[in-house]
């Protein structure tokens, strides 16, 4: 059984890819993998620190001003 296939469908959410991303994906399949279970091992791979990222994007989204495509591309 593989690691997602034993949460329940409330555990579960849906995300948008393109289709070349699914393409992607579906090479790294192996077996009876989900997709789920190639992002996770991914992830896992890859020793990702998601709390540090979310911190890391906490920080910069505080101190970055955003810009509107108005204000960059103003007088184009």
């Amino acid at each position: 059984m593989t690691q997602s296939a034993s949460l329940n469908s409330s555990d579960m959410v849906s995300i948008r890819v393109s289709r070349a991303t699914k393409e992607k994906l579906k090479k790294l399949k192996e077996g009876n993998m989900t997709y789920d279970d190639v992002i996770a091992q991914m992830v896992d791979d890859e020793n990702w620190d998601v709390e540090k990222l979310d911190a890391d994007l906490d920080k910069i989204e505080k101190k970055s001003k955003f810009y509107t495509f108005e204000e960059v591309f103003k007088g184009l």
